[in-house]
């Protein structure tokens, strides 16, 4: 059991060091500091999110990277959540750690309670091409509401990438790919929502620019890269 905070929907950052067997999409080089700005549907600043690669245990089949997160509210300036996860490289795919799936924002009306969670995280091959096709991921999570308890499952589904493309923000431009996928949310309760997540990512640079959308098309959230150090 931990306690619950806000842990964001999906990672991927900075250099490849070519023995360790990592994707170029995610982080591998100590003391890397990447920091994401979060906004709401109507371009609002929500919260800030910095990552450190803290540890990298390298062996002759791949690698071990422990990543620390600090989420910041953006108006109050105070620490939302302070946490590590894990990524894994091996046998050319790198792989993230399945709380990642879980959203900011379905995890803020259950802050502070306590849960338990299993399932697949994200997987990237080390080589992406438009139109490959990528696996699917999955979470379960059991959340202890007191008086009850709320079971959660999270897919992300229908995983592809889909183009080439430059984006631009405040930390420079950068030439992605453009990596699309449904994101399903399924609760004990009965509620079902569906989100449509784009995801744009650099080499040697990482998650550079992320929106996730209602099936209509309209925006819920916007996370952007804002430094790399």
């Amino acid at each position: 059991m931990k306690t619950l905070s806000f842990i964001i929907a999906f990672l991927a950052l900075t250099n490849c060091i070519a023995q360790n067997n990592c994707s170029p999409y995610y982080p591998s080089k100590k003391g890397t500091e990447i920091t994401l700005h979060h906004f709401n549907h109507k371009d609002k600043l929500t919260s800030k999110t910095n990552y450190k690669i803290i540890d990298i245990n390298s062996t002759n089949s791949g690698a071990t990277i422990n990543i620390q997160m600090s989420m910041t509210d953006a108006k109050k300036k105070k620490t939302i959540t302070d946490t590590q996860f894990s990524i894994e490289c091996k046998d050319g795919v790198t792989s993230i750690d399945p709380e990642t799936i879980i959203s900011p924002q379905l995890y803020k009306q259950y802050q502070n309670m306590d849960y338990t969670i299993e399932g697949k995280g994200i997987d990237i091959p080390n080589s992406l091409t438009v139109g490959q096709q990528l696996e699917d991921g999955y979470v379960s999570m059991s959340i202890d509401a007191g008086v009850m308890s709320i079971d959660m499952k999270v897919n992300l589904l229908n995983r592809e990438v889909q183009s080439k493309e430059t984006i631009t923000t405040s930390a420079g431009s950068f030439d992605c790919y453009l990596i699309s996928y449904t994101n399903e949310v399924t609760m004990s309760m009965g509620m079902k929502q569906t989100f449509i997540v784009k995801q744009w990512i650099s080499k040697n640079v990482g998650l550079v620019q992320q929106e996730t959308s209602k099936p209509n098309g309209k925006l819920v959230s916007k996370s952007v890269l804002a430094a790399l150090n």
